[in-house]
């Protein structure tokens, strides 16, 4: 098994906008920092890699996940946080 990012499809998206917007319901009602909602994505990728029923699986899911981090950086850079990416427009 060898990982390096997701290739996004439709599912893929449809699952990033879902996440994000109910991101940006729960934080209006909810209001949470950005470094708290990072925080949150972070251990629930993390919950996600500990099914893996391998320490090698386990391995190649994180290379994965921090290829993804750096993908999901470099296609956000420059944009504001009103864009229709996962973080709410304001966050306290």
């Amino acid at each position: 098994m060898s990982f390096t990012k997701v290739k996004v499809d439709e599912r893929h998206e449809k699952l990033m906008l879902a996440i994000g917007d109910t991101i940006q319901k729960f934080t209006q009602q909810t209001p949470m920092t950005h470094d708290s909602i990072v925080g949150v994505l972070a251990f629930c990728a993390g919950a996600a890699i500990g099914q893996a029923k391998t320490r090698g699986e386990r391995f190649e899911l994180r290379k994965m996940a921090d290829a993804n981090v750096d993908f999901g950086t470099e296609a956000t850079s420059g944009q504001s946080a009103s864009s229709r990416l996962i973080l709410p427009e304001h966050s306290a």
